[in-house]
């Protein structure tokens, strides 16, 4: 799975909703300086995050996950049909949808500006 952080528009990558997700939070922390973060890794107290709507199927890779929700649905889905991704917000940890990259990094960059007040770069949507 690819992203394109809201910020700066580096492209991130990860196999899964819980490895683009902690990239993604890595990078806030390192290259954007944000420190008051959710725990994306299921820890407790003040800064927990709510629990992913993806559940343990997060943890597998994007073409073993769409098996399994496709087993898992009255109707499988079929090869080449759109799907949606998903990334949990790096500050507050809600899961954010789109059916590609550039519908996903638009959905967070517009959840970060909504939400929190983060400015975010244009990512030319429409």
């Amino acid at each position: 799975m690819k992203l394109i952080c809201p910020i700066c528009n580096d492209s991130l990558e990860g196999e899964g909703e819980n490895e683009l997700s902690l990239n993604l939070q890595e990078h806030f922390a390192t290259r954007h300086g944000y420190t008051g973060m959710c725990d994306l890794r299921g820890g407790t107290g003040a800064n927990a995050c709510q629990a992913s709507e993806s559940g343990s199927l997060a943890d597998l890779s994007y073409g073993e996950r769409r098996i399994w929700e496709g087993h898992g649905l009255e109707r499988p889905v079929q090869p080449g049909e759109d799907v949606m991704e998903s990334v949990r917000c790096p500050l507050c940890g809600t899961v954010v949808f789109g059916h590609a990259f550039d519908d996903l990094s638009y959905n967070l960059a517009k959840h970060l500006n909504y939400e929190h007040e983060v400015k975010v770069s244009v990512l030319g949507k429409g």
